[in-house]
């Protein structure tokens, strides 16, 4: 306790820096800050433990933060296993011949003997 702030020093943590104990009415803040916000990014149960970690501590904190990323509505709706694979790629169907024409343009480039320094490629889809 300091100033009457309660602080925890974990021995087996890998930095010497004091976690703070959060009461129970600040913790929706907190991880709220470090799972649901737009820099949050949604990290998983253990990612988001780390983070909130590193600088606090409540008893339960573990099972705590795992229960709310398992019932996180944004994380389960955009979770890879809910999505759509991505499929082939789709070639457009022309109407009619020489209807595309791709450009590549390189440059600049090491100047040749001729000193042309431009490499122009075009290419006509015939089918």
């Amino acid at each position: 306790m300091n100033q009457g702030i309660l602080y925890k020093y974990s021995h087996d943590s890998e930095s010497e820096e004091a976690q703070l104990g959060f009461p129970s009415h600040e913790r929706d803040k907190i991880w709220k800050e470090h799972h649901d916000s737009p820099n949050a990014a949604h990290y998983r149960s253990d990612e988001t433990y780390q983070r909130i970690a590193k600088r606090y501590f409540w008893i339960g904190m573990k099972k705590f933060i795992t229960n709310y990323v398992k019932n996180c509505l944004d994380c389960a709706r955009f979770k890879a296993s809910n999505l759509k694979p991505a499929g082939l790629l789709q070639t457009p169907v022309r109407a009619q011949r020489f209807e595309t024409m791709a450009i590549d343009l390189f440059g600049p480039l090491p100047e040749s003997k001729d000193k042309k320094k431009v490499d122009l490629h075009c290419l006509r889809r015939c089918h």
